[in-house]
C-alpha cells in the first residue's frame, strides 16, 4: 500500500479523537485506537467490564487481565508513524544541513536526502559527500521523491530493532518458539535448541500463512458483493414489481369504473325509457279522456243555456236536437288507467355480496416468479457411453455441486464441483467404480461436507468439499439422501424412510413405497420429507415424525400432473417447488399438497430439467439433463 494511499484512507488517524495515534492498540475485530482514548472510552462506558463491543462495528471484544495497555500493539502503524515522521523531518530541512555546519552565510536549498547520514544537502555538497571512501555506499534521494513509495520503502527497509535481551545489538533472527527478536550472539547463547530464523524468511513463512488464511476470507468478501448485488437487484425487483402492480391496481380499478359508469348510463337510459313509455300512455289516455269531457261539456252548455234562457217555444223546438246530443255523449266510455305500477326502483343485491364481486373484480396479489435468466453454463458431458446430469445442489459458499450419471458404465459416475464463477475447483470419482455400483445423490451436512450414496454398496459416504473421505456407513439399499434441520441424514430407500445420526446411528425408519425409477429426496425448514417418486409420477410428503401427510401429482400435462417428476427444494414458507421433466416446467405446490402455478417452462428456455435448489442469493438453480446450469431470479 503507497503512502498516499494510506494518508488518503485516514489509515493514521484515529477515529475517537480524529488525530494521529499514540500508541495504537488494536481490537480483536482490527479496528485500531489511541491507547489513551481506548482507555478514556472504558472508563466512561464499560469500567469494570471483561469486555465492551468495538467503538466502530460494535463486535464484542475482550479485554486483557492487564487492561488496555496489553492489548495488541500495532506495529504496523507504529512503523508507518515513524516513517511518516522521518519524511516529515526530511521536508522540514530545506536548507544544506553540512553548508549549515559550515556556517555558510546564506546555505543553498537542499536537493538530496543521504538515508544513512539522515542529513539533506545542496547539489555541491551531495556530490562532495560520496567522494569521500566511506561515504560511497551512501543511498541520497532527490528531495522531490520525498513522497514517493520508492523512498518509503526504502526508508522502512532501514528501520531496526534492538535484540530483545541485551537490547544493544540489531536484531538478525527470529525466534518462532519464544515469539523473540534477538541478535546471533544472543541466538547462540540463549536459544541454541530453537528453530530460530533469519528475520526476512520467519517474516516469508508468516506471510505465506498469512496469505492461506486470508484467501478464503478474500473470498468471502465476494460472497457478500454478490450478496449486497443481488440483494439490490431483488431491491429494483420488488420496487418494479410494487409499481407494475399498482399500475395494474388503478388500471383494473379504471376498469370496474368504467363498467359500473357504463352500466350506471345503462340503467339511467333504461329508467327514461320504461318512465317515457309510460308516460306516452298515459298522456293519450288523457288527451282522449279531455276530448271526451269537452264533448259533454258542449251538450251540457248547449242543453243549460236552452233551459235557463229559452221561452217555451224555443225549448220545444230545440229539446229534440238537445235530447238527440244527450244520447250521443252518452255511449262515450271513461278511459281505464293501466293497472300497472308508475314508479321504478334500483334492486340492488346484498352489499356483502356486492364487495365480494368488487373484490373479485379487482383480483388478488400473489408472488409471481420473475423468470429472467441471470447466468448459466454447461457442464460437458460424455456422449458415448451417454452422460447426464442428475443431481444439483447448493452449498452456504455459494459453489454448486453436480451429480454425472453414465447408465451404461457406472464406473463414470462422479461429482463436480464449482465454484461461484463456474470455475471447476475438484471431482469426487466413484470410489466403488470398479464394481460398478451406482454412485449417486448429494446433500451438504451442516459441518459442510457432502454426503453421497452408494446403491450397490449398501452405504453412505461423507467426503469434505477437497475430495477427503471422512466416514461411510451402511444404510439399507440407498437411492437418495436429505441433510435436517437437526444435522441428521434422511435416506430414501427402495422401500424404506430411514433417518441416521451422523454417526450412522438408525434414529427412525418407516415403510415408503417402492419405484420403477431412482428417488429424489428433500427435507424442508420443519423437517418434513419431500420423497420423488419418479414412476408413479407423484411426491409423497412426510411428516417430522415420518408419517405421510399427503401426495401430490398424476401422469399428465395438466394442473397438478406431471410426466417425470424430479428434483425439489422448499421455498421458507414450506412451497415446493417441484421438477417435471418431460413436461420441461417446474410446479410450485402449496404446503398442503395444492398446485399453485408453473414457475418456469420452455417459455423461460426450461429444456430437461433433472433437479433443482435454491443458492444463497435467493435464486433457482436449475440442472438440465444436458448438462446446462441455468440460474433464475424468482
Amino acid at each position: 500500500m503507497s503512502l498516499s494511499k494510506i494518508l488518503t484512507d485516514d489509515y493514521l488517524t484515529c477515529s475517537i479523537c480524529l488525530e494521529k495515534f499514540k500508541d495504537p492498540k488494536v481490537l480483536g475485530c482490527a479496528h485500531t485506537f489511541c491507547q489513551h482514548c481506548l482507555q478514556d472510552h472504558l472508563d466512561r462506558n464499560f469500567q469494570g467490564q471483561s469486555g465492551f463491543p468495538c467503538p466502530i462495528c460494535r463486535r464484542q471484544c475482550d479485554l486483557p487481565v492487564g487492561g488496555v495497555r496489553d492489548l495488541q500493539t500495532n506495529h504496523l502503524l507504529v512503523s508507518i508513524l515513524h516513517t511518516i515522521d522521518q519524511v516529515e523531518q526530511a521536508k522540514a530541512a530545506k536548507k544544506c544541513e553540512v553548508c549549515c555546519l559550515k556556517n555558510v552565510r546564506n546555505p543553498p536549498p537542499a536537493t538530496k536526502r543521504c538515508l544513512d547520514c539522515n542529513e539533506s544537502m545542496c547539489g555541491e555538497c551531495s556530490s562532495d559527500h560520496v567522494l569521500h571512501k566511506l561515504n560511497r555506499d551512501h543511498k541520497l534521494f532527490p528531495v522531490d521523491q520525498f513522497d514517493s513509495d520508492e523512498y518509503v520503502t526504502e526508508l522502512r527497509a532501514r528501520q531496526n530493532i534492538l535484540c530483545d535481551h541485551n537490547n544493544k545489538d540489531p536484531v538478525e533472527i527470529f525466534c518462532p518458539s519464544c515469539k523473540k527478536f534477538i541478535c546471533v550472539g544472543c541466538m547462540v547463547l540463549e536459544h541454541k535448541d530453537h528453530d530460530c530464523l533469519r528475520i526476512n524468511i520467519a517474516a516469508d513463512k508468516r506471510k505465506e500463512k498469512l496469505e492461506l488464511d486470508i484467501k478464503p476470507i478474500e473470498k468471502k468478501i465476494l460472497l457478500y458483493d454478490q450478496f449486497k448485488i443481488a440483494a439490490e437487484d431483488q431491491k429494483a425487483s420488488v420496487e418494479q414489481g410494487r409499481k407494475e402492480a399498482k399500475n395494474q391496481v388503478n388500471n383494473q380499478v379504471e376498469l370496474v369504473i368504467k363498467v359500473a359508469r357504463q352500466r350506471a348510463a345503462d340503467l339511467l337510459e333504461e329508467i327514461d325509457a320504461k318512465s317515457d313509455a309510460k308516460l306516452e300512455v298515459l298522456d293519450g289516455l288523457i288527451a282522449t279522456a279531455t276530448a271526451d269531457q269537452n264533448q259533454l261539456d258542449d251538450v251540457v252548455d248547449f242543453s243549460r243555456k236552452l233551459i235557463n234562457h229559452g221561452n217555451d217555444i224555443d225549448v220545444l223546438q230545440m229539446a229534440p236536437a238537445c235530447e238527440q246530443s244527450s244520447e250521443s255523449v252518452h255511449t262515450l266510455d271513461i278511459p281505464t288507467l293501466p293497472a300497472a305500477m308508475t314508479q321504478l326502483q334500483l334492486i340492488t343485491k346484498d352489499m356483502e355480496e356486492c364487495v365480494t364481486n368488487i373484490n373479485r373484480c379487482l383480483g388478488d396479489v400473489v408472488p409471481v416468479v420473475s423468470g429472467r435468466l441471470v447466468t448459466s453454463f454447461k457442464v460437458e458431458l460424455a456422449k458415448s457411453p451417454e452422460e447426464v446430469l442428475s443431481h444439483v445442489t447448493t452449498d452456504s459458499d455459494g459453489d454448486i455441486l453436480i451429480g454425472i450419471w453414465c447408465q451404461n458404465d457406472m464406473s463414470r459416475n462422479r461429482i463436480h464441483i464449482y465454484d461461484t464463477n463456474f470455475v471447476l475447483q475438484g471431482t469426487i470419482p466413484n470410489p466403488r467404480a470398479a464394481e460398478k455400483y451406482a454412485f449417486a445423490g448429494i446433500a451438504i451436512d451442516d459441518d459442510g461436507n457432502i454426503v453421497t450414496r452408494c446403491l450397490g454398496s449398501n452405504e453412505i459416504i461423507i467426503y469434505t468439499k477437497t475430495g477427503n473421505h471422512v466416514k461411510t456407513f451402511h444404510s439399507e439399499l440407498p437411492e437418495a439422501i436429505a441433510v435436517n434441520s437437526k444435522g441428521h441424514y434422511v435416506i430414501a430407500g427402495n422401500s424404506t424412510l430411514t433417518v441416521h445420526h451422523k454417526d450412522g446411528k438408525v434414529l427412525k425408519k418407516t415403510p415408503d413405497p417402492e419405484s420403477k425409477c431412482v428417488k429424489y429426496i428433500q427435507c424442508n425448514v420443519n423437517d418434513q420429507v419431500i420423497v420423488t417418486d419418479q414412476g408413479n409420477d407423484h411426491i409423497r410428503v412426510y411428516d417430522s415424525t415420518l408419517q405421510l401427510k399427503y401426495r401430490y401429482g398424476t401422469q399428465g400435462d395438466g394442473d397438478g400432473q406431471v410426466k417425470g417428476p424430479g428434483g425439489t427444494c422448499c421455498l421458507d414458507n414450506e412451497d415446493i417447488i417441484l421438477i417435471d421433466l418431460n413436461n420441461h416446467r417446474l410446479h410450485l405446490v402449496s404446503q398442503d399438497g395444492k398446485f399453485k402455478q408453473f414457475l418456469l417452462s420452455q417459455e423461460n428456455g426450461l429444456n430437461w430439467p433433472r433437479d433443482v435448489a435454491i443458492n444463497r442469493l435467493g435464486q433457482l438453480v436449475v440442472g438440465e439433463k444436458t448438462g446446462e446450469i441455468k440460474v433464475y431470479q424468482l
